[in-house]
């Protein structure tokens, strides 16, 4: 008699009775993946660029430096205008005193056109003034903004009403000069030259430091003003 066939069910599993290639194959968990990791490396990627280029407040050093260099380009875009203004004033002083020569007179005129442009939004120190200098937005930086628009009024405003009173004094025959106007002009550029000494104190204050000041001389009175 043959004994009964052998149930599957009744032996046990052994690992070691299976192919090894079947024990080699495994699934990569998904968080393993390459497609993941790849991902996740674009991911941090980009957080890192978006948090690095996000606004951050200014140390009063950063601050300092950044006011400080505004200032200096101010500086620069008005020194020729503030030449132009000077010399200007020397002409008329010049006429005053007789010291004008005949010849000399005959080009006054046209330095004093030339003193005007260099004083208006035409030039191009002042174009560069008002459409290139950014300010920070601080507190400071607020300061020296208002300070740079007293300075572009100081410029292009006071300074060439006060040229264009002295071209209409060598213009007018004989020559005269209307004392009213160049007076309130005059004043006009001693109370914004106030005001952007005042901005730019009020800026170092903020800062605890003496920013660089705003080069606009104080220009002594005319004759008969």
């Amino acid at each position: 008699m043959t004994s009964s066939p052998t149930h599957h069910s009744d032996v046990a599993f052994d690992p070691g009775s299976m192919p090894s290639s079947s024990l080699t194959i495994a699934k990569a968990v998904w968080y393993r993946r390459p497609w993941f990791l790849a991902t996740v490396g674009v991911i941090l990627v980009v957080a890192v660029s978006v948090i690095t280029d996000l606004p951050h407040p200014l140390s009063k050093s950063e601050d300092t430096a950044q006011q400080n260099g505004t200032i200096k380009l101010i500086n620069a875009d008005a020194a020729p205008c503030i030449f132009a203004l000077k010399e200007s004033f020397s002409f008329y002083r010049a006429d005053l005193s007789q010291t004008l020569s005949p010849a000399n007179l005959k080009t006054v005129k046209n330095y004093l056109l030339q003193d005007q442009t260099v004083c208006s939004f035409a030039s191009g120190p002042i174009s560069d003034m008002t459409n290139n200098i950014q300010v920070s937005d601080t507190a400071p930086g607020k300061k020296v903004d208002a300070a740079l628009a007293s300075v572009v009024k100081w410029l292009t405003y006071d300074g060439v009403a006060t040229i264009l009173d002295i071209r209409n004094y060598f213009g007018a025959t004989p020559f005269h000069m209307d004392t009213a106007s160049l007076s309130q002009h005059e004043n006009m550029l001693s109370q914004d030259r106030a005001a952007v000494l005042a901005d730019v104190q009020s800026a170092s204050a903020l800062l605890g430091t003496t920013l660089i000041p705003i080069n606009l001389p104080a220009l002594p009175r005319l004759p008969g003003t």
